[in-house]
C-alpha cells in the first residue's frame, strides 16, 4: 500500500508524541567522557543484501566504563535538524524506520580509561525494502552513570552514531527553499540571511551552493557557501548566514543557488536590500555645507583696516618723489 506525503508525516508525528525520549541523547562526544566514532556513518544497501561496517567507541575519561550499547530509530521534526529517539514495536508504522534491519556485536565492553575498542554492525535489508532513506541511532550508555536535573529527575545520557541508509531504487527527489530573507533596509553590515529548505523527498538530501550578491552596478560582491547538513525527508531546516562586511552603499542583490539529490536538481531564489549608512552621510553633508559657507564669507569679507596706514604711506612716499623731482628743474 502506497503512503501518501500527509499520511508519512502524521505517522511519524504520532510515534514522537508518544514515545519515550531521552533528551540527554549527545553524538560524538557527551559530557560521559565518551566518544562516537564515527558520529555519521552513510550505508548503501539493496533489498535483501547484508553489509558489514566497523564503528568504535573511545573512553576520553580518566575512569574505567562498562558501555551498553543498543540500536534505536530516530526521527527529526524540527527546523534545526535534532535527532528524537523513539520508541516503537510497530516497525511498519514508521516509514523511515531501521533499527530492526540492524545488529552490534558485541551489545557490551569494558573500556579502560583512554581505551577505545571496535564494535562490528551489520545491516541486514529485508527482501521487500523500500527505496529511499532509513534511518537509526546506535547508542552508548555507561552504566550507573546518571545526572539529575534541576527538577530532581534522573536523565541517562549517551553518545552514538546516526545511521543514514539508502535503499537505491525509485526514489522521489523533491525540495523547496520555503524561505529566503535578510533585512530590507540596513544602516551598516554585518547583513544576516536566512534560508529555509523543505525536504519534500523519499531520502534525506544535503544541499551544495552559496548566496552570491551583487551590488548596484550588477558586480559580485560576495560569496557566502551553504553548510554542509542533511535534511530530512518531509522536514524543513533552517540555514543563517552572515555577510560580514561593514560599509555598503546602495541597493544589493542577493541570489541563492544550491543543487540536491542524485541527478543535482536546482534550488534558486533572489531577493533585493538596501544599505544606506544615513548618520554617515549626513555628517559628510553637514561637513560640506560649513566649508561652502565659509568660503564665501571670506570672499564677501571687506579689506581690514590695517591696509589703509600702508596706502597712505604709499601716497606720501610718491608726493615726496614728485617735490624732489621738480626741485632738481
Amino acid at each position: 500500500m502506497k503512503i501518501n506525503p500527509a499520511q508519512k508525516i502524521i505517522s511519524l508525528l504520532f510515534i514522537a508524541l508518544f514515545s519515550i525520549v531521552f533528551s540527554g541523547n549527545v553524538f560524538a562526544q557527551s559530557t560521559t567522557g565518551l566518544t562516537a566514532i564515527p558520529p555519521r556513518l552513510e550505508i548503501t544497501v539493496k533489498p535483501g543484501e547484508v553489509v558489514t561496517k566497523e564503528i568504535k567507541v573511545r573512553n576520553e575519561s580518566a575512569t574505567d566504563k562498562v558501555i551498553s550499547t543498543s540500536v534505536k530509530d530516530f526521527i527529526v521534526t524540527d527546523d534545526l535538524g535534532t535527532p528524537l529517539q523513539i520508541e516503537s514495536t510497530d516497525q511498519s508504522a514508521n516509514r523511515w524506520a531501521a533499527s530492526s534491519w540492524i545488529q552490534i556485536s558485541p551489545t557490551q565492553l569494558k573500556l579502560k580509561a583512554g581505551e577505545t575498542k571496535s564494535l562490528v554492525l551489520t545491516v541486514i535489508a529485508p527482501d521487500d525494502a523500500l527505496a529511499g532513506g532509513h534511518y537509526a541511532m546506535v547508542l552508548h550508555t555507561p552504566q550507573n552513570d546518571i545526572s539529575m536535573t534541576q527538577t530532581g529527575a534522573a536523565v541517562q545520557t549517551n553518545v552514538g552514531t546516526l545511521l543514514y541508509i539508502t535503499v537505491p531504487g525509485n526514489i522521489n527527489e523533491n525540495a523547496s527553499i520555503k524561505e529566503f530573507s535578510a533585512p530590507k533596509f540596513s544602516e551598516y553590515g554585518p547583513i544576516s540571511f536566512k534560508t529555509v529548505i523543505t525536504n519534500l523527498s523519499d531520502i534525506h538530501i544535503t544541499p551544495a551552493g552559496a548566496i552570491n550578491v551583487y551590488n548596484t552596478l550588477g558586480f559580485q560582491t560576495a560569496q557566502i557557501k551553504l553548510d554542509n547538513t542533511n535534511i530530512f525527508p518531509y522536514t524543513s531546516r533552517d540555514f543563517i548566514n552572515i555577510l560580514q562586511r561593514k560599509l555598503m552603499l546602495g541597493r544589493y542583490k542577493a541570489q541563492i543557488n544550491a543543487i540536491y539529490g542524485t541527478t543535482g536538481q536546482l534550488l534558486t531564489a533572489t531577493i533585493f536590500f538596501w544599505v544606506i549608512p544615513y548618520k554617515l552621510i549626513t555628517l559628510l553633508l553637514i561637513i560640506i555645507v560649513m566649508v561652502i559657507v565659509i568660503v564665501k564669507l571670506k570672499k564677501r569679507t571687506p579689506p581690514t583696516s590695517s591696509e589703509t596706514p600702508q596706502v597712505e604711506e604709499l601716497e606720501k612716499e610718491l608726493e615726496d618723489l614728485k617735490k624732489k623731482y621738480q626741485d632738481k628743474k
